[in-house]
This record gives C-alpha cells, sequence and structure tokens, in this order.
C-alpha cells in the first residue's frame, strides 16, 4: 500500500502533535510531582535542596520539555495545514533528532526523507502559487 504524499505529510504532523503532547505532560509532571514530594517530605534529597535550587531546576527543566512541546505543536498544526514554515522548521528539528539512537534516527531520517522529496516540495509551494493567482 502507497500513501500519496499529502498522507505522508500528515503522518508526519501526528507525530509532532504527539511528541508536543507527551513533553508538555512531562513539562506538568516535572512541577507537580517534585513540588509533591517536597511537600509531604517523601523525598529525603528534595527536603534537603534549598528552595531556590528546587525552583530554579524544576523553571529549568519544566521549561525546557514545555519549549520543546511548543515547538513541537506548532510544527505539528503548520504541517496537518501545509504552512511551509513547518516543512523548514520540521526538516531543522529532524537533523537535531538523529543523533538520538534509535528511535531519533528512524524519526529524524524518515521525517526528512518525505520532506526533500519533490512532491513534497511543491505540495508546499501550491498554497502559495494559489494564493498569489488569487491576489492577482
Amino acid at each position: 500500500m502507497r500513501f500519496d504524499t499529502e498522507t505522508k505529510v500528515n503522518v508526519i504532523a501526528a507525530y509532532h502533535l504527539m511528541e508536543g503532547g507527551l513533553y508538555l505532560v512531562l513539562a506538568i509532571s516535572a512541577v507537580v510531582v517534585a513540588l509533591t514530594a517536597r511537600a509531604t517530605g517523601a523525598s529525603a534529597l528534595l527536603a534537603r535542596l534549598p528552595g531556590w535550587l528546587l525552583a530554579g531546576g524544576l523553571l529549568a527543566v519544566a521549561g525546557g520539555l514545555g519549549l520543546w512541546a511548543a515547538l513541537n505543536l506548532a510544527l505539528g498544526w503548520g504541517l496537518w495545514q501545509i504552512k511551509p514554515w513547518a516543512r523548514t522548521a520540521a526538516m531543522i528539528t529532524a537533523v537535531f533528532r538523529i543523533p538520538f539512537v534509535p528511535l531519533g534516527t528512524v524519526a529524524g531520517g524518515a521525517i526528512l526523507y518525505v520532506l526533500l522529496q519533490d512532491q513534497t516540495r511543491m505540495l508546499f509551494l501550491a498554497p502559495q502559487s494559489v494564493l498569489l493567482e488569487e491576489q492577482r
């Protein structure tokens, strides 16, 4: 069974949306679990940490996860809507996925393979050419 180009792009968009949702849950969990453990005294290590260190560490972890989640959610939406900027950004993030063996390598390689094909490039150029024709 062969998929058309738009279906392949939609699969990549769904991947980004699912990954964005997962990282959003992780960002929220990082804060909730650590603060709960600190408040209940369940963790001796967290209880001994100074408040500024715990808050700074949580902010850094949750912020990083939250930014990656927001990026993936934006990319997923942009790819779903066939936005040219999303194709470019997805290719850039795919390059950064490749060193994370084995899943990142497979995902990044597959994303690059699909988005660098001529049919995909034409799909993303088509909305722009239609808009230019409508403006004339």
